[in-house]
């Protein structure tokens, strides 16, 4: 099986098949309270992924045009096929896992 094939499987943990993680050198957890997506001006094939831990709203820019700050926690860059299996991922995460109410 190639890496690409194996890479869109959902590893489903169990006790027969156990999930091992390891933490990069200097990794850091955070609290993202949302998430911002945009392609990348130089390669449209990636995505960035942002997560914010607060906004600010009305900030004026030129011509009095509104915008909105964030205050980013991290940032993943990802092409399309890392935010494909990413869907799939969430999506079976949340039909076995979330409580009735978050899938309503």
């Amino acid at each position: 099986m190639s890496d690409e094939t194996n890479d869109q499987e959902i590893h489903i943990a169990s006790e027969e098949a156990p999930a091992l993680t390891k933490y990069e050198p200097d990794f850091r957890r955070v609290f993202a309270r949302g998430t911002l997506l945009r392609m990348s001006e130089s390669d449209e094939n990636t995505v960035q992924l942002g997560f914010w831990s607060d906004k600010e709203t009305g900030i004026e820019v030129d011509d009095g045009v509104e915008a909105t700050g964030y205050q980013l926690e991290t940032e993943v860059m990802m092409h399309w096929s890392g935010v494909l299996r990413l869907r799939n991922l969430l999506e079976n995460y949340i039909e076995e896992n979330a409580p009735d109410y978050v899938r309503e």
